[in-house]
């Protein structure tokens, strides 16, 4: 089913684009709470095409957005990998435009010239079982899934087309237009 989407004013938008770093996050994170601190009762829309990024980063984003005061209206138009999944699963309203591509996978990272000893491994495993775990809480509260149903399920890239991704708790509806 084709869904119209609702109209959020220009000013209303912010975009999220790109490899989510800190420091988008940081611009992502203070425009919608300058957004929610207006009095306009609109709905905030968020706009994504991402390849993912830090979750760390993602976690900041999608934390603020389930709990900002106005209805947030997440938008995936294109690639929606990895953390960008979290934010658009994150929204109040969540649609996809008709050719976007999703993609999920466990947490991955990548560190150049690190030579850990023993004990500092240990812990950083341990450190990245507690970042992965995060993300399939997120993942959970956003598709009415368990936790434990996501970690079965994402244990490996998985790629969904949009209607896939409606199917899977991901999304609500596909769109119409993207305007």
């Amino acid at each position: 089913a084709w869904a119209k989407l609702p109209v959020i004013a220009p000013e209303r938008w912010v975009e999220v684009s790109g490899e989510i770093t800190q420091e988008s996050a940081h611009t992502i994170v203070k425009s919608l709470l300058d957004l929610d601190a207006k009095t306009d009762p609109s709905p905030i829309g968020v706009r994504i095409s991402s390849p993912g990024g830090s979750l760390f980063a993602v976690l900041a984003v999608c934390d603020v957005i389930k709990n900002l005061k106005h209805e947030v209206i997440t938008v995936g138009i294109g690639q929606i990998v990895s953390g960008g999944v979290l934010i658009l699963s994150s929204g109040t309203k969540r649609y996809l435009s008709k050719h976007s591509m999703v993609m999920l996978h466990p947490p991955s990272l990548a560190i150049r010239d690190w030579e850990p000893s023993f004990s500092e491994f240990q812990e950083f495993s341990q450190t990245l079982i507690k970042i992965e775990n995060q993300m399939y809480s997120v993942l959970a509260e956003n598709t009415g899934k368990t936790a434990a149903e996501i970690k079965e399920e994402f244990q490996k890239e998985k790629w969904f087309t949009a209607e896939e991704a409606i199917a899977n708790g991901l999304a609500d509806e596909l769109l119409e237009s993207v305007r």
